[in-house]
């Protein structure tokens, strides 16, 4: 097991939103159809060309890398806003290493902000401690996935082996879809294969390796969302593990982008 990373000023890094977004910035928003009609092509060709320079991607239609502002009530330091660097790396590696038309401006989405939400079809949302959604936030985060939408979440480091951004993501997904709870991920599902190779599965970076999480929609089994326990947001980060594991992990969230897109 990976040593546990805390450091004092991790405290300090990435909390206000506007740190994160550089301000609440306008962006052209699209439809989850509108999105994939235009973004798919994006993909097709970041599927044929893995190390097709950012110069070289498609002009039509850009996928955004939104962060998700939701309430946290527990007292740990790293909230929704914690490392945004992660975020940009992560988007730089996009357009290096696919042929995606990924934009470089960062975005905050607040859950319980509704239009601007479904404006935003894929969203990414991290924390690390215990949390618990207001009623209007539950409504528009059910309401997000059974339209299309699609949620990145991953479980920060603090208190690691009680995993509680992931347990308490899990829980919140049960409860709101009563008949269709979360399940783990088998490792030959397509979001390990569709463009990275990952024969155990999502990379598990530190903490309990319980494996990959997602819901899957009745009828199609698409995955709606995926709840990851191992931090591969910090390996986005590129600051506390070797270059290896670090690309692993920025690999791994292509593989997921990659997926909502072509779904």
């Amino acid at each position: 097991m990976s040593e546990i990373i805390r450091r004092e000023r991790d405290r300090y890094l990435g909390r206000a939103a506007e740190e994160l977004a550089g301000g609440i910035e306008t962006v052209q928003r699209l439809s989850r159809r509108r999105f994939l009609a235009t973004a798919l092509g994006g993909v097709a060709a970041g599927l044929a060309a893995k190390d097709a320079l950012a110069d070289k991607a498609v002009t039509t239609g850009q996928f955004i890398f939104p962060r998700l502002q939701f309430s946290v009530y527990d007292n740990t330091p790293d909230i929704w806003n914690v490392h945004p660097v992660g975020d940009v790396n992560l988007r730089l590696k996009l357009r290096e290493l696919t042929n995606i038309n990924a934009s470089q401006e960062p975005k905050v989405v607040r859950l319980d902000d509704f239009d601007d939400m479904v404006r935003n079809p894929f969203v990414f949302m991290t924390s690390e401690g215990y949390f618990k959604l207001n009623e209007k936030e539950e409504r528009n985060l059910r309401e997000f996935l059974e339209r299309g939408g699609f949620i990145l979440a991953d479980d920060c480091v603090y208190a690691a082996r009680e995993d509680r951004f992931f347990r308490t993501y899990n829980k919140l997904l049960d409860k709101l879809f009563p008949d269709n709870p979360m399940r783990k991920i088998p490792y030959d599902h397509e979001i390990f294969h569709i463009y990275y190779h990952f024969k155990d599965g999502c990379p598990h970076m530190q903490g309990v390796p319980h494996g990959a999480y997602g819901l899957f929609e009745r009828g199609t089994g698409r995955v709606m969302t995926i709840n990851c326990p191992g931090d591969i947001h910090c390996g986005w980060v590129n600051r506390y593990w070797s270059d290896g594991r670090n690309l692993e992990a920025i690999k791994m969230g292509i593989n997921i982008i990659v997926y909502f897109l072509s779904h």
